[in-house]
């Protein structure tokens, strides 16, 4: 352990400053962004509507990102990733304050639909911004360390939108949780955001040629090939939109918890998300890429199982902990995993790419999920779920298995391999 605990001090050392900068930009923007969204789907059906139009606000940012990802990488390529960043991070602000400010079914939607925007222009921009801010040998470690961070966020915004919204309710409402509560928890988040600007600020790189060369990017791109290696992960996003986006309302109706307790059990998702990208490179250089994906996803089909049917608040906890866990750890890894594929001008064309199919297929998802729930509850989704995860890893196993088997992935294979 202390090893393991020695080797990411010391690949955190050994990152550049543009590296230290984008992790710290990802945590202060998921801490404001999870203390807006423990809370904001409460606010919401405090408002008086139904999960039906939770379902539709839900599946709007996805849709959104899934629309513009391929347009912002060719148009906004040409931009410093510094510029790109700022916009987003602008944008998504104005989104959230927006959302918190008007509670009309109209300007709700179109503010979710800037949240997408903001989301589209962040997405396009890390994962090719993370991928030439290291060397080949690090950037697994970079990876995995920035899902960590932003994880690490996730939990601390959960802790304190949860505590915040009591102090609020006590307040304003005399213990109750009004839609004023919520609200102001969901302005303070909008404050905290601000925030972020300032590590984005000194991130310093200009444009490579290939993020300049825009559309001809993707025109390079075998699209059958590069389907075959994102499909498992499109997969995955249409049963994680059936259940995640909802995750607070399945705790909240399901166990009528108060908003610390719901605030305290939600924080445990992104800490154990967090645990579970550090997992992800010690697992690959002892049994490779692939078998790492395909272990992690299976472990936690049960834990899923487990999860949505048990009817208990502690097995379900329990359970929900080591499946996100599981799960999660194998995003970083899969993201090099799919980097791979591609040579270095082609990575912000397959980075769109990702970030358009994931969005389309959690938006279909959640929109679905939303009306499901209103004619069968959360017992439907859970089972679309299952499926969904079974068959992605069930893909990558008979499609991908054998690259494990090429040669061994220590530190060094890895490096080779991306090379």
């Amino acid at each position: 352990m202390r090893n393991i605990i020695n080797n990411y001090i010391a690949g955190f050392k050994a990152f550049n400053p543009n590296a230290r900068n984008f992790l710290l930009l990802t945590f202060l923007m998921s801490f404001a962004q999870s203390i807006f969204g423990l809370v904001f789907n409460l606010y919401i059906l405090k408002l008086g509507y139904t999960r039906d139009f939770l379902g539709t606000l839900g599946a709007i940012p996805s849709l959104a990102v899934a629309a513009l990802a391929i347009l912002l990488a060719i148009f906004c390529g040409a931009f410093a990733a510094r510029k790109s960043l700022l916009a987003s991070l602008a944008i998504s602000f104005a989104a959230m304050a927006g959302m918190s400010l008007f509670t009309g079914r109209g300007p709700l939607m179109f503010f979710s639909l800037l949240a997408g925007t903001a989301g589209a222009l962040f997405a396009i921009t890390a994962m090719p911004l993370m991928a030439r801010s290291t060397s080949e040998k690090e950037r697994q470690n970079l990876f995995s360390f920035q899902f960590a961070v932003s994880m690490t966020a996730a939990f601390a915004g959960s802790l304190v939108s949860g505590w915040l919204t009591g102090f609020w309710a006590s307040a304003f409402s005399c213990g109750d949780e009004s839609a004023a509560a919520y609200r102001a928890t969901m302005l303070a988040a909008c404050a905290l955001l601000l925030a972020a600007g300032l590590p984005a600020l000194k991130i310093k790189e200009k444009p490579s040629a290939a993020d300049r060369a825009g559309g001809a990017a993707f025109s390079a791109i075998a699209l059958g090939p590069a389907l075959l290696v994102l499909a498992p992960q499109f997969i995955i996003a249409f049963g994680a939109g059936m259940i995640m986006p909802y995750l607070n309302i399945f705790f909240k109706s399901g166990f009528d918890l108060h908003i610390a307790d719901l605030g305290f059990f939600m924080s445990l998702m992104p800490l154990a998300m967090a645990a579970g990208g550090l997992m992800g490179p010690w697992l690959v250089t002892r049994i490779g890429r692939v078998k790492a994906i395909i272990t992690f996803q299976s472990l936690s089909i049960p834990f899923l199982a487990t999860m949505g049917f048990s009817g208990l608040l502690l097995p379900t906890v329990l359970a929900a902990f080591v499946r996100t866990m599981l799960m999660n750890a194998s995003w970083p890894v899969y993201s090099v995993f799919m980097l791979s594929h591609f040579p270095a001008p082609q990575h912000q064309a397959a980075s769109a790419l990702y970030t358009a199919g994931w969005n389309l297929a959690s938006a279909v998802s959640a929109r679905l999920s939303g009306r499901l729930q209103m004619d069968f509850g959360f017992t439907l989704p859970f089972l679309i779920t299952i499926t969904c995860y079974s068959a992605a890893s069930l893909f990558l196993s008979r499609r991908f298995l054998k690259e494990d088997s090429k040669k061994p992935v220590t530190p060094t294979a890895i490096k080779e391999e991306i090379e």
